[in-house]
């Protein structure tokens, strides 16, 4: 068991954004979120705080986690136990009151609740700001007609999960509420105020009216392993989403995590710095109005309509999988229908922005794989797309530009659309069209003029073109490329690894005089200026070059942008 540690996470999303070495593991790691517009970022010396400022104000944000944000040892202190019987509950100690089928807690303390309430509610509401703590303890909470667990005010509420224990967590189809103007609340879980969830036990939560743990404050996961299924959301924060440590697995048929804020839009943010994160969402897996920071652990989106979606974006670390029916990574405004009705060219001014500095990430889609509108940026880290089928997008969409640093990229789906990386990047990338759309399982295999290896990659679907940036990709080298063959390697999402490989046909040999090189069956070729697709709201890119323009849909003329 980890001991009690306190972490500011503001630092996690603004380092990551910015690309420099930041430790998440600091025992007191103090800095700022950025708004998704900001204008100046100033950073303190060492030991000092990070500020982000717009227009002249502040827009520091702290978020911490305290050292009850940990799970502790509840049994070594003194504590109220509330014994669930049925419809009925008895209550040892002080704090808790019952009348029926409610337990009312009134006072911070620590409440361990075991047993089932087949029809009821536990309400807390401690006016004065105080921690209340509720370990379950093997419980069994219903409620058809409202939530099971309902936070009206506390300072924080703690719900701890007791080891070796199962709990249920439970709400009805229709909910009533007491009045007409009321619509709160409306998860199985609902706290006004921040809640944290930890412990090693197991809690099921079944939202059947809407959402299954909603906080309209800061939410927080640091130990547990639990199971939502949601009509709506899953996992909902008003200000923050941060997770720590745990298993979460996630069945929503609205977004699976979900932050939002009310009036200030510095607010409303998802932090993931380690756990696992298990999502099938009927829309976005994760979903933010502000910003998204992925620094650790593991996140499985194994469906989704887009799978990870918010004005800014930046994974520096962990394990992240995306399956989505649309885009894989969207660099959007916090309201996915407001940003699909932004006119024609305005991603490309836009400060949003898709920043990746370390950890893998795999995207699988339908639509745009890593869609921008706004800009890119990479400067580490693995990243692999299998793309769309279809011309109407790509496997790479950006308005702004896509500037490449460092890290590993392979990309491969529909020509129509297709973006390389911009030509202001220092790493060397490389764009091969192909005339006729390759099966699915075919491999591409690139290797330099001594026959070392730069890639081999078995798209997961059919393709037409393929992008690849690598550290080993040198300027103004020769390279070869061949199609089919195979590899005794090991492959991880398609990318092979060691091994070698036999058995493929050259397609084309040629040298890469310019950062950015595409390349047709009879050698380098120049890129085309086209018109921008549905997914990117752009047109013919804002990176400046080859490496910021798009190819026509096949067959089609290039057309002029519109005047702006």
């Amino acid at each position: 068991m980890k001991q009690p540690w306190k972490m500011k996470l503001g630092a996690i999303l603004l380092c990551a954004a910015m690309m420099t070495a930041c430790s998440s593991n600091s025992a007191a790691n103090t800095g700022s979120v950025a708004s998704d517009t900001p204008a100046t970022t100033d950073t303190a010396e060492a030991g000092g705080s990070t500020t982000v400022e717009l227009a002249g104000v502040d827009l520091t944000q702290e978020v911490e986690y305290e050292a009850d944000d940990a799970y502790t040892d509840w049994s070594t202190a003194s504590y109220t136990t509330i014994a669930l019987s049925g419809t009925s509950s008895s209550i040892d100690g002080d704090g808790a009151t019952a009348d029926g089928d409610t337990i009312t807690i009134t006072a911070a303390g620590t409440y361990v609740i075991s047993g089932k309430l087949e029809e009821g509610q536990i309400v807390v509401n401690v006016k004065d700001d105080g921690v209340a703590r509720l370990v379950l303890n093997g419980a069994d909470i219903h409620n058809s007609n409202s939530s099971a667990i309902y936070v009206q005010e506390a300072g924080k509420t703690i719900i701890s999960l007791q080891e070796g224990t199962e709990n249920t967590v439970s709400d009805g189809e229709t909910y009533v509420f007491p009045d007409a103007a009321t619509d709160e609340p409306n998860a199985a879980i609902f706290s006004h105020d921040d809640l944290t969830l930890n412990g090693t036990g197991k809690l099921t939560v079944q939202g059947n009216f809407n959402n299954g743990i909603t906080s309209k404050d800061k939410l927080k996961m640091t130990g547990g392993t639990i199971s939502i299924e949601a009509a709506d959301d899953g996992l909902m924060g008003r200000d923050l989403v941060a997770v720590q440590d745990g298993s979460v697995t996630i069945k929503s048929e609205g977004d699976a995590v979900k932050t939002t804020y009310d009036t200030d839009n510095t607010k409303g943010y998802v932090i993931i710095e380690g756990g696992a994160i298990n999502i099938e969402a009927g829309d976005d897996g994760i979903h933010s109005e502000s910003a998204i920071a992925i620094a650790g652990g593991k996140v499985d989106i194994t469906q989704s309509n887009e799978g990870i979606e918010a004005p800014t974006i930046a994974i520096s670390g962990g394990d992240t999988s995306v399956v989505s029916t649309d885009d894989g990574i969207n660099v959007a405004g916090g309201d996915s229908e407001t940003a699909a009705e932004a006119p024609p060219g305005s991603g490309a001014a836009s400060s949003n922005k898709l920043v990746i500095s370390g950890g893998t990430l795999s995207v699988d889609s339908q639509g745009d794989g890593l869609d921008a509108n706004g800009s890119i940026e990479m400067s580490g880290g693995t990243v692999i797309v299998n793309g769309p089928t279809n011309s109407g997008n790509g496997s790479l969409d950006y308005d702004g530009t896509f500037v490449m640093t460092g890290g590993f990229i392979v990309s491969a789906g529909s020509s129509g659309m297709v973006q390389a990386t911009a030509d202001t990047s220092t790493q060397p990338g490389i764009l091969m069209t192909f005339t006729q759309a390759q099966q699915a399982g075919t491999l591409v295999h690139l290797e330099d003029s001594e026959g070392n290896a730069i890639m081999t990659f078995e798209p997961a679907k059919s393709y037409q073109a393929v992008f690849v940036s690598s550290p080993d990709l040198k300027q103004n080298g020769s390279y070869t490329l061949y199609s089919g063959g195979k590899s005794t390697g090991t492959a991880t999402n398609g990318l092979y690894e060691g091994g070698s490989y036999e058995g493929g046909t050259k397609v084309v040999t040629f040298e890469n005089a310019t950062i950015v090189t595409w390349v047709n069956e009879s050698g380098v070729t120049e890129a085309q200026s086209g018109m921008g697709g549905p997914g990117g709201r752009g047109f013919g890119g804002g990176g400046g070059g080859r490496g910021g323009d798009r190819m026509p849909p096949d067959g089609e003329v290039p057309q002029e942008a519109p005047a702006q």
